[in-house]
């Protein structure tokens, strides 16, 4: 009986490898591996074998041609774009062959096949990258509204005769912030500012889960102006009151909303479930306004004590 189930056992997993469909060569020459991936599926994503609390992968999409590093810090987090991308020269044979190459990282690649459900289902919207250059100089002098966010934040704007809003954003160390025109992560307009070699780099994103949000399908902001320092990121933004983009928040002057931020001490964009808090903010043509510690406390409380309820 042993015997037989051991059969059963053989049988089922070689199905279940010859489902999937996707075979992975590489090859290496002075540090430098070649990789060669053949593959019926549109995402392939490449894990490491043996990494323990850095973890790095690489996502490959056939039909985009494209391939990304990322990485994933501790036992639970996702994999987040990695700001050290090491893969190039990425080239598509055909619809289900690509290539590439990668500097060795001294462990053993092989396919990961445990993709997140959202990335079967979804199509995939390419991460649309905005890097301020050094040739527009940040300022903020003319915005006639503010607003502080406990200490870490500061949000100014000024309204447009042809109906956009600027906004500069301002935190007070150096890492990532993302700002979202609505409350938590589900189907929620927002974007993100990253620092990639010490630039600010745009992400017009719309979240639809508590996970990684995508990139927007149509890119309906602007990165005016930058300054990255070791104490603070400034960026100026603009974007239309209505974009048209039936995903995007409609702004309305004079308006009172309930918006939420999120940063953490690292560059990129990362998990950070944790760290999301709420403000209310008037979008008044002028004044200056303040969300106090309290305020963003009681609702991490609130947030909290849902969550126990339910």
């Amino acid at each position: 009986m042993t015997q037989i189930t051991n059969k059963i056992l053989t049988l089922s997993l070689i199905l279940v490898y010859a489902s999937a469909q996707t075979q992975l060569n590489v090859s290496k020459e002075n540090q430098v591996e070649k990789y060669l991936i053949t593959s019926t599926e549109q995402l392939v994503v490449i894990g490491f074998q043996g990494q323990q609390e850095v973890r790095d992968y690489i996502f490959c999409r056939l039909k985009e041609c494209t391939c990304e590093d990322m990485v994933s810090k501790g036992p639970r987090s996702h994999p987040k774009v990695n700001q050290y991308q090491q893969t190039g020269n990425v080239e598509c044979i055909n619809e289900q062959t690509i290539t590439f190459e990668r500097i060795e990282n001294g462990y053993i690649p092989y396919v990961w096949n445990n993709k997140p459900q959202e990335e079967e289902s979804r199509s995939y919207q390419p991460q649309k990258r905005i890097t301020q250059q050094n040739t527009v100089v940040y300022s903020d002098s003319d915005m006639t509204a503010s607003m502080t966010v406990g200490s870490s934040l500061v949000l100014k704007w000024k309204f447009n005769t042809d109906d956009t809003i600027e906004m500069c954003v301002i935190l007070n160390k150096k890492a990532w912030v993302g700002i979202g025109f609505g409350k938590g992560m589900k189907g929620v307009d927002m974007f993100a500012i990253n620092i990639i070699d010490g630039a600010a780099e745009l992400l017009d994103l719309y979240s639809t889960q508590d996970a990684t949000p995508p990139t927007d399908a149509t890119n309906d902001i602007t990165l005016v102006s930058s300054s990255v320092t070791d104490s603070a990121v400034k960026a100026r933004i603009k974007r239309k009151l209505n974009t048209g983009d039936s995903k995007d928040a409609i702004l309305t002057k004079g308006s009172k909303y309930t918006w939420s931020f999120a940063s953490s001490s690292s560059l990129v964009m990362e998990d950070h479930k944790s760290n999301v808090q709420e403000f209310e903010i008037t979008l008044n043509e002028s004044g200056a306004q303040q969300t106090s510690h309290a305020y963003l406390i009681s609702l991490i409380l609130g947030f909290i004590l849902q969550s126990l309820i339910i």
